[in-house]
């Protein structure tokens, strides 16, 4: 089978069974099924086999706990999250800086929306055009590298007329070089524009971050990149726990809404060494943390979310944070230190990665706490010292859910 023709025959299955991961079938016992849909996707999965070299699996399926499970499965002990766009409530979406944050709080996983500009370089935008969320208009593939980045990617509420305006779409080498850096993963939700889906996973493979990152997407060429590349299946709710199975045997991960899963179609996942992680977002921002727990009241290993700081709080998951100074050396720059005197700014930072948090209180005192000030920090996890004479004061931040507590000097 042609790369072309196994392309074609994957956006078919998107058709007629509502996958949109590119997969291959396993091959537990037969099962009659009256729907037409099970023999179409097995079909097409087998033709997909071939590029795929999944791990080994040690799992012993349990069958009978696809339709009735009794006790559901207890999830991923380390909670997997994936930011959504990065920390799109702490800055725009598809931004450096809202990955920045998103990477602060210590999540497994970046979500990003990869576009492909006219001239053939990656970016990350959700829309298939640059008009909702930029100051300007048009198909991102009518666009070159050099006009998408030359757009100001906080022309849009909240943000406009903001702290982080003007922001600059980031492009996917930023975001891969910035996961490096922080030691975690990427989900690469890889959109229409793309037309070099092998092309996306080489450069996974070279900033090396296949086995932390994941691939939404249904190409054969992502595979033929990286055998070992791990995928997302974005079940529907009509597919049986034998069929969650077969196709958990290759697409190690699974995604998509909440109301998709139950405890049966969980365990059938996790009999593959499949992990699931449904949306956390779906029911509004009200609800993301009931979201979270119902997941994993029935089984989930992790979510996607629009708040990493409200999930990793629900995890139990906080992270050590630091208190860093900054003060202007004479050029315009800043230089970091843990501690100094005359220091023109503080930082609160995450104490193994050094990206900052906002929207953080943190409290300076001076002379036995006499005189004290509270300060909310903002870009970059930072806020500037107001008056000379707290400078040298201890710096304090009392922790959070999310964020332990830390110490430190102005």
């Amino acid at each position: 089978m042609t790369y072309p023709t196994a392309r074609r025959a994957v956006r078919s299955l998107v058709a007629v069974a509502t996958l949109t991961a590119g997969l291959a079938v396993g091959t537990i016992g037969a099962h009659a099924d009256d729907d037409p849909r099970v023999d179409e996707v097995r079909q097409i999965l087998a033709q997909l086999k071939p590029l795929v070299k999944p791990p080994v699996c040690d799992q012993v399926p349990e069958p009978e706990r696809w339709e009735h499970v009794g006790t559901p499965d207890k999830g991923s002990e380390n909670v997997i999250i994936s930011a959504h766009r990065g920390a799109n409530t702490l800055a725009p979406e598809n931004t450096l800086k809202s990955y920045e944050y998103a990477f602060a709080y210590g999540v497994d996983l970046v979500e990003v929306d990869v576009q492909q500009t006219k001239d053939g370089k990656f970016v990350a935008l959700h829309d298939s055009t640059v008009d909702r969320t930029t100051n300007g208009t048009g198909n991102i593939t009518d666009l070159t590298y050099d006009e998408v980045r030359a757009l100001n990617a906080a022309d849009y509420a909240p943000w406009k007329g903001g702290e982080y305006d003007p922001a600059q779409i980031a492009s996917l080498e930023e975001i891969l070089d910035l996961a490096k850096r922080a030691g975690r993963g990427v989900e690469l939700d890889i959109k229409g524009s793309v037309t070099e889906e092998g092309k996306v996973t080489d450069l996974v493979k070279k900033y090396g971050l296949i086995e932390e990152s994941i691939f939404n997407s249904g190409d054969p060429r992502v595979f033929v990149s990286a055998p070992d590349a791990r995928v997302i299946y974005n079940r529907s709710d009509w597919e049986p726990g034998y069929l969650i199975y077969e196709i958990g045997q290759i697409a190690k991960v699974y995604g998509s809404t909440l109301a998709e899963y139950a405890p049966e179609s969980i365990a059938a996942a996790h009999d593959a060494c499949a992990v699931v992680m449904p949306h956390a977002y779906d029911a509004g921002p009200e609800q993301e943390v009931a979201q979270f727990q119902l997941a994993r009241s029935i089984g989930a290993d992790g979510v996607q979310t629009n708040q990493p700081a409200l999930i990793v709080a629900a995890a139990g998951e906080a992270v050590d944070s630091k208190i860093v100074t900054r003060r202007n050396n004479g050029h315009g720059r800043a230089d970091d230190r843990d501690r100094g005197a005359n220091a023109d700014q503080v930082c609160l930072v995450n104490a193994d990665n050094d990206l900052g948090f906002p929207g953080k209180t943190v409290h300076l005192a001076k002379g036995n706490g006499r005189k004290g000030i509270d300060l909310v920090t903002g870009d970059g996890g930072c806020v500037t010292v107001p008056a000379r004479n707290l400078r040298g004061a201890k710096v304090s931040f009392a922790g959070d859910g999310a964020v332990h507590a830390s110490t430190g000097r102005a």
